[in-house]
């Protein structure tokens, strides 16, 4: 699993960078012809598409974790009723 990703990195690709955020007015003067609108919305669908997709895999990553955790445990508790001489049956239920 790679390293964390900072928001900045993630946002990069949908946020103008710093030097460009400047709005001019010829930007909106031909938003009826270049579909600004639409374009404005293109990013947005794009975005909220990408943060359902991420928190879906966040879901899937916890409720893994949450297994893992439940397994370790139930191991954890067969090593040491085996340990103790009480040995069980199947250490993962």
């Amino acid at each position: 699993m790679r390293g964390s990703i900072s928001l900045d990195d993630r946002l990069a690709g949908h946020v103008p960078s710093p030097a460009s955020r400047r709005v001019r007015r010829e930007a909106f003067a031909d938003a009826h012809r270049n579909g600004l609108r639409a374009r404005i919305e293109r990013s947005l669908d794009d975005a909220v598409l990408t943060f359902e997709l991420d928190r879906l895999l966040y879901d899937i990553e916890v409720d893994a974790q949450r297994e893992w955790l439940r397994r370790l445990m139930a191991f954890d508790a067969y090593c040491a009723r085996r340990d103790g001489g009480g040995l069980g049956d199947d250490p993962v239920r």
